[in-house]
């Protein structure tokens, strides 16, 4: 069964008007194989790809970060990123990050919408079908936020069944690459505060534990509801 993903870093820092004197050398130093087009806005540097349309990047004069859609993997999200965070380092106040935050978005293939939407409502909807009954209407969607923090770090997770018209609202991929039904789930990983002599070491570290954590969170969820 087939699963699309898509990934996104992005790093916030206090806004940093010095930026805006030096975008063409930051579109200079950040193009390379990748990233071999850019364009230059007023206060940002958007970069392309002209041999792969699903990988982009930013830098702002308040923040920075890269994406990367299906068919591109979690792997190659985490080397890219990786790279465009150590090249871009010397160019924003690393002093002054007031949020860093990774984003995954899963779509895992099902079979059958129906059998998908009973267990998600028995793992995560305690109501009988007598419960049910007392609305005086068919339960016909359900989806569940959950917002968690584990020590300085926070992570919303929102998922739900969804067939194709839903999950191309959600996912925003090409159709014909779409399930006709499957299980869908956002994993948003974060943190808030930094010290002022964050390294680039502690960065690169929390976007491995973002991915990392949804990759847990989304075969987790994907088990429960998937499986036979």
């Amino acid at each position: 069964m087939e699963t699309i993903s898509k990934h996104l870093v992005e790093i916030r820092y206090k806004p940093n008007s010095r930026f805006l004197d030096k975008r063409g050398e930051v579109a200079d130093l950040l193009s390379n194989s990748i990233f071999d087009q850019w364009n230059i806005s007023t206060n940002k540097i958007n970069f392309s790809s002209k041999k792969d349309d699903n990988i982009e990047a930013f830098f702002s004069f308040r923040n920075l970060g890269l994406f990367t859609n299906y068919p591109n993997t979690q792997d190659f999200f985490l080397e890219k990123a990786k790279d465009f965070i150590k090249s871009a380092w010397n160019y924003f106040p690393t002093g002054n990050i007031i949020r860093v935050g990774v984003r995954s978005t899963y779509l895992f293939e099902t079979r059958d919408f129906k059998n998908t939407f009973d267990k998600y409502r028995s793992k995560f909807l305690a109501l009988s079908d007598e419960d049910i009954k007392e609305f005086d209407g068919d339960l016909i969607d359900l989806g569940f936020p959950l917002n968690f923090s584990i020590g300085e770090d926070f992570f919303n997770v929102n998922t739900g069944p969804m067939e194709k018209d839903q999950s191309k609202e959600m996912v925003l991929n090409d159709e014909e690459e779409l399930p006709t039904t499957g299980v869908y789930i956002d994993v948003d990983y974060f943190r808030k505060e930094f010290s002022p002599h964050t390294t680039q070491k502690n960065i690169l570290e929390f976007v491995d534990k973002g991915i990392q954590k949804a990759d847990k969170i989304s075969k987790l969820i994907a088990g429960w509801t998937t499986k036979k």
